[in-house]
């Protein structure tokens, strides 16, 4: 009877611990076999609530309650670098739709920063998917945005993105990037509902590799970018402090670019603000 109840309770644990540690994954990509992974789905250490979005465009982390992403994870390569340009339409994820409609909630819409001064701000750029209208498309989806101010939109993070695909194209390389928000400050929360949660910064991660290097060929001589970028204004007020700036900046964009170089920053602190830990990159922390 004791070994019974002993087999029943172990059953009951491995159960509990495995509906715990349970991911939900949407998307029409295995996760396993999505090349924009960054080795592995980055270690949730904080629990922070989150649905793995896997597409052949890239793979998100989206967080329900702050409804917008906690990460973004792809891979930028010569080949995904073509002449079909900016063709996309900002619009619904409907996959997301879909799994969040089992909740009774919704994603994100298009219309939804209308009127808040903040940019619909691209994780994974447009200009990182332009092989072809289909990946331009992907991008445009709502779950791939976050709430930026023009000067961070328009400055340093646009020119970071080139700066990639600079690399990229001049030298033939693969770059695998991570990017994310951080919420260590209060900046308020945006659209309909006052549910859409303004970041404080902006994290992004680089490494690059060569074209026959994968994520396993990485030591501690590969190159990588770390920066963490402020998501304020150009006079370097948060957002929530003027708002009429904030706006002016919207329209006319912003008087000053800095450049990405005065973010640099490093894994170990990324890690410690995002509140998520990214094994494949042990080899590369500094």
């Amino acid at each position: 009877m004791k070994n019974l109840t002993l087999i029943l309770i172990l059953s009951f644990l491995l159960s509990f611990i495995s509906a715990i540690s349970a991911q939900d994954i949407i998307g029409d990509v295995d996760i396993k076999a999505n090349h924009n992974l960054l080795g592995q789905i980055p270690n949730n250490v904080q629990n922070i609530p989150e649905v793995i979005i896997s597409r052949s465009q890239y793979v998100i982390s989206y967080n329900r309650t702050k409804r917008e992403m906690n990460w973004a994870s792809w891979r930028v390569s010569p080949s995904s670098l073509g002449h079909s340009g900016r063709v996309g339409q900002f619009a619904v994820d409907p996959d997301l739709e879909n799994y969040l409609s089992t909740y009774s909630e919704h994603a994100v819409g298009p219309t939804d920063y209308r009127g808040t001064c903040y940019d619909r701000g691209h994780q994974i750029p447009s200009g990182d998917r332009t092989s072809s209208p289909q990946a331009n498309n992907e991008v445009f989806l709502m779950s791939n945005m976050i709430p930026q101010t023009a000067f961070l939109n328009k400055g340093a993070w646009e020119n970071l993105e080139s700066h990639i695909r600079d690399r990229v194209s001049s030298e033939s390389l693969n770059a695998y990037v991570i990017a994310g928000p951080i919420f260590d400050q209060d900046f308020g929360a945006i659209g309909p509902n006052h549910d859409i949660v303004v970041p404080s910064k902006n994290f992004k991660i680089v490494i690059f590799l060569d074209p026959d290097q994968t994520i396993s060929d990485i030591t501690p001589k590969t190159e990588v970018i770390a920066v963490v970028m402020p998501n304020i204004l150009s006079s370097g007020k948060a957002p929530t402090e003027d708002r009429k700036e904030l706006c002016d900046e919207a329209k006319k964009g912003p008087p000053i670019r800095t450049s990405w170089q005065e973010y640099k920053s490093t894994i170990t602190k990324i890690e410690t603000l995002s509140g998520f830990k990214f094994p494949a990159l042990e080899k590369v922390k500094r």
